[in-house]
């Protein structure tokens, strides 16, 4: 394992309202199959709790940028409390989730992965040297791009929650507000 970089520290999304689990993860599975990153080791959680549903997602997408650097990110999701909601959506009542999310997005630059230049204390000599002082233009290029795709990300996530801002809980809701 070559040195890792880590360029994106703990951004996070936090959202407590109505949403729809399932279109939350459709959302998320036509990012993958959109970006050129590929999936990497993920692990699931949930529980049944007498407050609701708990769940827990951690995914580590990653991409070969050169033979060189490649680019990942971990990405956990937690949902707390998710309950069936009845709501009213353009007149028609439908059934969604009430929960409160919570996203940390974490992006990091791995250099030489296949641990090429580790092998001797000459080869790491020579690797720290050629990183640190001639290609540190192109490691900073590629440390703005994992920087890029994790803000791509999270304006997803972002925007797929700004889209159920205004919806109502039925049961909540006086019988004047129609």
């Amino acid at each position: 394992m070559g040195e890792v970089n880590q360029v994106v520290d703990h951004l996070k999304l936090e959202y407590k309202g109505i949403f729809n689990i399932k279109e939350l993860f459709g959302m998320f599975g036509r990012w993958y199959k959109e970006s050129p990153y590929e999936k990497g080791g993920d692990y699931i959680s949930e529980q049944r709790t007498h407050h609701g549903k708990c769940i827990e997602y951690v995914y580590w997408p990653w991409k070969k940028q050169t033979d060189y650097i490649r680019h990942y990110m971990k990405l956990r999701i937690l949902i707390y409390d998710a309950k069936k909601v009845d709501v009213m959506v353009d007149g028609k009542k439908q059934r969604l989730d009430h929960a409160r999310f919570l996203l940390y997005l974490d992006g990091f630059v791995e250099n030489d992965y296949e641990s090429r230049w580790r092998d001797t204390p000459l080869f790491m000599f020579i690797r720290t040297l050629a990183s640190k002082f001639f290609y540190k233009r192109y490691a900073k290029f590629m440390e703005r791009m994992v920087i890029d795709d994790c803000h791509h990300l999270y304006e997803k996530f972002e925007r797929f929650f700004n889209m159920y801002r205004s919806f109502r809980p039925v049961k909540k809701q006086p019988h004047f507000y129609y």
